[in-house]
């Protein structure tokens, strides 16, 4: 089996994890075993507890400030005879006195499963969370979860902020697991649950985790060399090709996000940014998708449904395509482990395609890609016809490798907010989830070494003036001339990929 090991960190991430994983938990109530072409053992992993009872639990590290873990229920945590001790022996307090709070009341959501669960008529208008209804991505988490698997950060006081600097996060990793024995521990009985584990799937806030990652990354890697990794490293979208300078908070930001590019080149296989969804385009927002633009909940299942589906060819039953031969296709010079995601949610129209198409990565039109790989779900005969149609035409202009997987239809499980309202209409929790269909595609195109350039501009203009703001942000000025070096490498590698340059190679 071929399993894939999770990793969410930061707020953001975890809201988007939370949607992911209900998808997940979907497939397995969506009839008999055989009726999916989700393989669950790729994701899920059976833990039995003191009592001889067994539950799927998933193959996942969740890492967040500890409010933000909100309701997590008991109940939704399974004890096996592993975690027990390890509860025990791995709970981090860095030296801080606890003092214990009132519960958090469950959510309505929660209350209407527990309700459902238990035989309770829920026969309610609306059975669908709410913005008002969501406080944490716990508030609409269907699935359960070993001890391991929530890592639990302190909480920061009043004046300190959530966006660390870069040697700030790596400092917190480095306590974070001698404290709790993180790799020796959690990490390491993740990885002995697999028997032929195909790779390592992150999503993480680089503004609040970026410099918590790159020394995740670099540790895990001292460990687990050759095992692939495909992260989703979410951006601040703060870089402007218009604005050489920046203030405190922003040049911080990027600072950031310049240092986790690189650890990123350096230690993981594939790596797509996605910039916050503050900063994508607000006509993707309308009738096909009338969700309010503010809400992080609405906003993170947009991206967890584009990003489950782009990653679906490693959970699917009978494909070929696994991590490794995904970023094989996508870096197939091996110079730029980069790439860009793209899509349409909900697709409603073949014709309306090439207008509704989103670049989640940059604030630029999606380029013409020299690497691509599309999925299709939820198509009908003749979608798939036109569909086809469609990218014949535009694959004659294309250069590199392209390939395209057709999945089953995108579910959409009660804790997702639907694209259409009926108040005169209740479902059950535990109905069979409704479903839509969506195009999601990741490409290797210009547009990359647009935006290393971007971040290598801003760091050597930052040495150019010898920056006062270096103190403020915690780096050194030959960090800082080093960092630019290596961006302004990674450039340049990036440029190689494009085929417009292919005659200067000949």
């Amino acid at each position: 089996m071929k399993e894939v090991i999770y990793i969410q960190a930061g707020e953001i991430s975890n809201y988007a994890g939370a949607h992911f994983w209900n998808t997940q938990e979907s497939y397995l109530s969506g009839g008999e075993p055989g009726d999916t072409d989700i393989e669950p053992d790729v994701s899920f992993c059976e833990s039995v507890d003191g009592q001889g009872r067994s539950t799927l639990y998933p193959r996942l590290l969740v890492f967040d400030r500890k409010s933000n873990f909100g309701t997590l229920a008991a109940e939704k945590i399974v004890q096996s005879l592993d975690d027990e001790a390890y509860e025990a022996q791995h709970l981090w307090t860095n030296g801080f006195i606890e003092y214990r709070q009132e519960p958090i009341s469950k959510s309505a959501y929660q209350q209407q499963m527990d309700d459902e669960a238990n035989g309770l008529d829920t026969d309610q208008p609306d059975t669908n969370p709410t913005i008002g209804d969501i406080r944490y991505w716990s508030d609409f988490s269907r699935v359960y979860y070993l001890p391991r698997s929530l890592q639990k950060l302190p909480d920061l006081s009043e004046w300190e902020e959530s966006a660390l600097n870069w040697n700030e996060g790596n400092e917190l990793f480095k306590r974070f697991d001698e404290e709790t024995e993180l790799m020796d521990g959690a990490v390491r009985l993740l990885v002995e649950d697999c028997d032929n584990p195909q790779g390592v799937q992150i999503m993480n806030d680089t503004n609040t985790f970026g410099g918590f990652m790159g020394s995740f990354l670099a540790s895990f890697r001292d460990e687990y060399l050759k095992l692939p990794s495909f992260t989703v490293p979410l951006m601040s979208g703060a870089l402007s090709w218009h604005s050489p300078r920046y203030d405190v908070k922003t040049t911080k930001k990027l600072i950031n996000e310049a240092f986790y590019l690189r650890t990123l080149n350096e230690f993981s296989s594939m790596n797509v940014p996605i910039q916050e969804p503050t900063v994508w385009p607000s006509s993707m927002w309308g009738d096909s998708l009338p969700y309010p633009m503010g809400s992080m909940y609405h906003q993170s299942a947009v991206l967890s449904a584009h990003v489950e589906s782009c990653t679906i060819p490693f959970r699917l039953k009978n494909t070929h395509q696994t991590m490794a031969s995904v970023c094989g296709l996508l870096n197939w010079r091996n110079t730029c482990p980069f790439g860009e995601l793209s899509g349409v949610f909900p697709v409603d129209s073949i014709a309306r395609l090439d207008r509704r198409i989103v670049n989640f990565s940059s604030n630029a039109p999606v380029s013409r890609p020299y690497a691509q790989l599309t999925v299709t779900r939820g198509f009908s005969d003749s979608q798939q016809d036109a569909y086809a149609k469609r990218s014949g035409e535009h694959q004659s202009s294309h250069f590199g490798s392209i390939a395209s997987i057709h999945a089953l239809a995108y579910p959409m499980p009660s804790s997702f907010p639907p694209l259409k309202r009926d108040p005169t209409k209740g479902r059950s929790l535990t109905a069979l989830s409704p479903t839509t269909s969506l195009l999601s595609s990741i490409s290797a195109s210009p547009d990359i070494a647009n935006s290393l350039n971007g971040y290598a501009l801003l760091v050597e203009n930052c040495v150019a003036r010898r920056s006062s703001l270096l103190p403020s942000i915690g780096v050194s000025l030959d960090d800082l001339k080093d960092l630019a070096n290596d961006l302004r490498t990674m450039h340049n590698k990036a440029l190689e990929n494009n085929p417009d340059n292919a005659s200067d190679d000949a």
